[in-house]
């Protein structure tokens, strides 16, 4: 199930290397979200961008 027409990642994180911060667009083709703790049952609502990577000053 991989039908890429009208599909985009939408960002507003400057620090990150993928970011296109001019259009708030991620760069990346796909993205990983992961949990924050060990367990996703614990803390469903806690997620965090796995793609981030810091850009470089």
């Amino acid at each position: 199930m991989n039908n890429d027409d009208n599909k985009s990642i939408k960002c507003n994180v400057e620090s990150c290397e993928y970011n296109d911060y001019e259009n708030e667009y991620c760069t990346l083709d796909e993205i990983k979200v992961s949990c924050t703790c060990d367990s996703c049952n614990a803390c469903k609502k806690e997620t965090i961008c796995d793609s981030f990577k810091e850009r470089k000053k």
